[in-house]
């Protein structure tokens, strides 16, 4: 199962919205959790990366993979046991 999040349009309660999508893919045991903050500045990344490396979520998953030219995704990858 794979969800996405998409940041760009309302990037005001971002650490909320990234907690809900992150215990939506433990509930529901996903594999791939894609967040798209777009065409938002690279200040953008940095934050959402900052938050994705907090000790109650990086222990979730298993893989952070970022998107290279510019497309603004970030992927979560889950190995669940």
């Amino acid at each position: 199962m794979k969800l996405k999040l998409n940041v760009y349009p309302a990037l005001l309660n971002l650490e909320e919205r990234i907690d809900e999508i992150i215990r939506n893919a433990k509930k529901n045991r996903a594999r791939l959790v894609e967040i798209a903050y777009g065409k938002a500045s690279i200040d953008t990344k940095k934050r959402i990366l900052k938050i994705l490396e907090k000790k109650e979520y990086r222990g979730l998953y298993n893989r952070l993979e970022k998107s290279k030219g510019g497309w603004g995704r970030i992927y979560l990858h889950f190995r669940w046991r």
